[in-house]
């Protein structure tokens, strides 16, 4: 007899495959768009894979089959892996729905899906570090789909249609789309990871179990990427106002995520803010499309691109820190030599998908309008070096004499893997981009800054500066103004208790005053009860009489 147990024991092994069907999608896809109608679905869904929706769905459908892959190898007992694969599957599930949706309910409803069984990922160690990355997480993704229903209530409320078109059109002509164009970019955005949104990232990856932060690095913040894709009416209208605080937060992002993350020490931490570093680019490039509409098709392709090279490289990278820890050195060397694969890709190094993403952003920058047409070009090679620098980083906190990170290298760990380094080394050249482009012509533009982060790294340690130097805490700005409002709530309690202390003063004060007040007019009644006697009175009146008497006599003599 077949039990409950056993029935999960069979079902595992296929769980990792889950993915398998949406990659077959991407394959057979034809050119032309069929779209495929629900209306016996919650109220009505419509569902396709666009040319967009290809390049994301490849990226979902890659990643989520190589970390289900090594999930099963990662976690020992059935247990732990019926747990893990509880929450990664709804996960999953709504990756996959939001990216095959065209209609924002639809949309919606799968970001919501993944976004709530992703905290099931981040709290599964169970551990006071692991609630509280948890609740730092679902208290901003409780408020980013607040934002997100509010949005869409607002574009749906004069829209004649729930497609996207003309839900777009409903935002263009709406006398509050600056309201609704904020709600969008701070929903979507907080879970892409922008300056300020961004801080239950570098306290999620490192609690998070290497399987988990490889999927929420690589395919759940794309998700918020996607959001921007779809909601935001990018290439129908110029929105230069807006475009322009994208690229100066997008930009801004780019530089922080890399600076907080050289002080870093726990290697997966630095991948957090690596990711943050590139989906400021990404949010750069969002920008320059608001700026300029007209080059907006041609971006999306580059963008989309940039998403796919980020979200497979990053996977990489966090499914590899994760097998460093083998006490062999044999083994941890071919680790570390694997991870500069991908590693090099995310730097930008010649003949990578890094290389391609990069240039790719960087020739749309040349249809900016001025100062960006100049500064823009000037600031992603910047970009460029500084993340080779934190890649650096990373390489150098994972070095086979450092100590051991991670989970032993298993083979069930190791062959998905390198199953994905190969994956990453044929991204360049597989037939699903509709852009030319020639690798020969830009070697020295991605070689330079591989070269100068070279020579400033080895400046830069041969002198100790990170080794000796107190490393910012994870959530930088979050902890910042928790130590601000730690001291403001210790003000407040020494205000509180001396406001205390002035009222019991106070009513001591009158207590005191009441008492004196009694006693002086209980003896003031004695004495004049006293003095109410006759025969005090007559005494009184006899020693008045005298001195009377006296005071005559004295003035007649």
């Amino acid at each position: 007899m077949l039990t409950f147990k056993h029935l999960h024991s069979k079902l595992l092994y296929l769980t990792p495959w889950a993915a398998l069907p949406g990659l077959a999608a991407v394959i057979i896809a034809s050119t032309t768009v069929t779209q495929v109608q629900l209306p016996w679905l919650l109220v009505g869904g419509t569902y396709a894979l666009d040319e967009t929706g290809k390049i994301f769905m490849l990226l979902a459908t890659l990643l989520w089959s190589v970390s289900g892959v090594y999930a099963r190898s990662y976690f020992k007992s059935i247990e732990e892996q019926v747990r893990f694969y509880r929450y990664f599957l709804l996960a999953m599930a709504g990756n996959f729905i939001l990216i095959l949706a065209q209609d924002p309910i639809s949309f919606y409803f799968g970001f919501t899906l993944m976004s709530f069984a992703s905290y099931g990922l981040i709290v599964f160690k169970k551990d006071t570090i692991s609630f509280k990355a948890g609740l730092v997480y679902i208290s901003l993704v409780i408020l980013g789909e607040v934002m997100l229903f509010s949005a869409l209530l607002m574009a749906t409320n004069a829209s004649e249609s729930t497609m996207f078109p003309a839900i777009i059109e409903s935002i263009i002509t709406d006398h509050n789309h600056d309201l609704i164009i904020f709600l969008i970019l701070t929903g979507f955005g907080l879970k892409a990871g922008v300056f300020g949104l961004h801080v239950w990232l570098p306290l999620a990856h490192p609690v998070a179990p290497a399987p988990a932060s490889a999927v929420l690095s690589g395919t759940m913040i794309k998700a918020g990427i996607l959001g921007w894709i779809r909601f935001l009416p990018l290439g129908e209208t110029p929105l230069p106002e807006w475009g322009t605080a994208m690229i100066i937060l997008g930009l801004f992002t780019a530089f922080y995520g890399v600076i907080i993350g050289l002080t870093q020490r726990d290697p997966k931490t630095v991948l957090a803010y690596s990711s943050i570093s590139q989906v400021g680019i990404i949010t750069m490039s969002i920008g320059l499309g608001m700026q300029v509409p007209e080059i907006w098709p041609v971006m999306l392709t580059g963008i989309a691109f940039y998403a796919l090279h980020h979200g497979l490289s990053k996977g990489a990278l966090f499914l590899g820190a994760g097998l460093c820890g083998s006490q062999q050195q044999i083994h941890r060397v071919w680790i570390w030599l694997g991870l500069w694969l991908p590693a090099l890709a995310i730097a930008g190094a010649p003949w990578t998908s890094g290389m391609l993403a990069k240039d790719l952003v960087k020739s749309y920058s040349l249809y900016a309008p001025a100062p960006w047409d100049t500064l823009l070009p000037l600031l992603l090679s910047g970009s460029a070096v500084a993340t080779a620098l934190l890649m650096a980083r990373l390489l150098y906190l994972v070095r086979p004499s450092a100590e051991p990170y991670g989970a032993e290298p298993l083979i069930g760990l190791v062959l998905p893997w390198v199953a994905l380094l190969l994956i990453i080394i044929l991204v360049p050249w597989l037939p699903v981009y509709s852009f030319e482009y020639s690798m020969s012509n830009q070697i020295f533009g991605s070689l330079w800054p591989l070269l100068l982060s070279l020579v400033i790294s080895v400046g830069v340690y041969r002198i100790h500066i990170f080794q000796t130097a107190k490393p910012i805490p994870a959530g930088d700005i979050l902890v910042w103004i928790e130590s601000v409002l730690s001291v403001l709530r210790n003000h407040l309690k020494k205000l509180n208790d001396f406001a205390q202390q002035y009222i019991l003063l106070q009513q001591y004060s009158k207590l005191r005053i009441n008492s004196i007040q009694t006693v002086f007019f209980t003896k003031l009644g004695q004495i004049e009860s006293s003095l109410a006697r006759w025969e005090v009175s007559m005494l009184f009146m006899v020693i008045i009489i005298t001195l009377v008497g006296l005071l005559l006599y004295g003035s007649s003599t």
